[in-house]
């Protein structure tokens, strides 16, 4: 008897074979691992630099979308089990961002000197405004949605972080290809599934589900461009 994750509503309803199984169950996992060690990575650097690589926006809505899908609503045992790591990882990512942002935001007295509440009341707008969109289209349809939106606002706001300081702070190479290759593994988990059964997951084949998909990407692969041009920056303001 091959061995799997928990069946979803669709699968136990579908019956999929067992190679269908097998290569969903293999993206969940390989999409989990891999954000996982961008998690890591993003308290690593943070702490080496002394400064914060995930952006406070996306930081807020990271922590309200793994809090409100990985134990208020989760939609599978699997979201479960990848969600609750993340959220004991983002302690490290809020602990660098309260302890370093302030020198990050030395040009912006108002944000350095108030970073606590900005993240408190951060969480606190994005969890009310998650709920209320859980709340109008349901709780499958937000996880689906709202991962992939802050996928996005993640992805953007990473390249945006970049141009905006001028320095590398807090951001490697490591990080972005564990985050982009995860983000890629749960896009190609849900092609996967709609290649197979596409009456199951027609959201995939919406213009929204593609804008989401293809501008992750696209943000995704501008971002080593970016990196590498401020990295060479400030290898020549160094010898200067």
């Amino acid at each position: 008897m091959a061995l799997h994750l928990p069946l979803n509503p669709i699968d136990r309803a579908n019956r999929p074979p067992a190679y269908y199984l097998t290569v969903q169950d293999g993206l969940i996992l390989l999409s989990s691992a891999l954000w996982t060690i961008a998690y890591v990575l993003y308290v690593r650097q943070g702490l080496l630099d002394r400064s914060y690589g995930m952006p406070i926006v996306p930081l807020c809505a990271d922590i309200v979308w793994e809090f409100l899908f990985g134990l208020i609503v989760p939609t599978s045992v699997a979201q479960v089990v990848a969600f609750t790591p993340w959220l004991i990882i983002d302690i490290g990512i809020v602990y660098t961002t309260y302890q370093f942002g302030p020198e990050q935001w030395a040009h912006a007295p108002l944000v350095a000197e108030n970073l606590g509440w900005i993240l408190i009341l951060g969480v606190l707008f994005t969890m009310a405004l998650f709920w209320a969109i859980i709340k109008t289209i349901g709780v499958d349809n937000s996880s689906f949605y709202i991962a992939y939106v802050v996928q996005l606002v993640i992805s953007s706001y990473s390249v945006a972080q970049l141009i905006s300081r001028g320095n590398t702070s807090g951001h490697s190479w490591s990080i972005w290809f564990f985050r982009t290759t995860g983000t890629a593994a749960t896009i190609a988990q849900f092609i996967w599934k709609y290649s197979h059964y596409p009456k199951s997951y027609p959201r995939v084949a919406r213009p929204l589900t593609q804008f989401l998909f293809i501008s992750c990407t696209m943000i995704d692969l501008i971002y080593p461009f970016v990196y590498m041009a401020v990295e060479q920056r400030e290898g020549r303001n160094l010898k200067l």
